[in-house]
């Protein structure tokens, strides 16, 4: 009898540590892909998931798009109003972005001050009204005067550009730095860009881009 109650306790306790090694290695998992300051996903998690959701994209031959959002002038946000003041906006900016998308869409913080979205079942128009309430939003938040905070976001669709996470990111890169070449807090199609100025360049006679 003793040594069946010894065993049941060994039981006991083998399935106890079990289980807290799962929910350790569950957390220490979910820190790996998430972004610590905003609680949304890092790069590494939108990267993967991102990857997923543009491969049922091909497979169902549905449109996608993705925006590439950074937010201006953040360093000069940081050296005038100091790092805390920085951190809410980029929270609050990752609250307003997450509202503004369905469930089945991927979003994280890939940098310092750049988040990136991809949609899926999204044409380009559908796209740029989403990319507008963003920015809109976020130009709108009382954190500090009206003005001061804003965002410029860069645009692509895989009906033009194809279901290459990496082209798409490195497109909407260029309308991203397009849209702050043109005096920032705007929305800017890769589309666009690359029938006006080509694959390379932006801004006036064809000037690169700049931050």
């Amino acid at each position: 009898m003793l040594f069946e109650s010894m065993l049941y306790v060994i039981g006991i306790a083998y399935v106890t540590l079990a289980m807290v090694k799962e929910r350790a290695e569950l957390k220490l998992e979910a820190a790996a892909f998430s972004d610590p300051l905003t609680g949304i996903g890092n790069r590494r998690a939108f990267m993967q998931h991102a990857g997923q959701l543009l491969d049922k994209s091909r497979q169902r031959s549905e449109s996608a798009a993705l925006l590439l959002c950074d937010l201006d002038n953040f360093k000069r946000l940081n050296d005038t109003y100091g790092h805390p003041v920085g951190d809410q906006a980029l929270i609050a900016f990752s609250h307003i972005m997450v509202d503004n998308l369905r469930k089945e869409d991927v979003s994280g913080r890939i940098g310092g001050e750049e988040f990136a979205c991809l949609l899926g079942s999204c044409d380009e128009l559908a796209a740029l009204a989403i990319a507008e309430r963003i920015r809109r939003s976020f130009a709108q938040l009382s954190i500090l005067e009206p003005g001061l905070l804003s965002v410029s976001i860069g645009v692509v669709t895989t009906g033009e550009s194809g279901y290459d996470l990496s082209r798409l990111l490195s497109e909407a890169d260029l309308a991203l730095y397009c849209a702050k070449d043109q005096g920032r807090n705007r929305v800017q199609a890769a589309r666009l860009v690359k029938l006006s100025f080509g694959d390379t360049h932006c801004g006036s006679a064809g000037s690169p881009c700049t931050a």
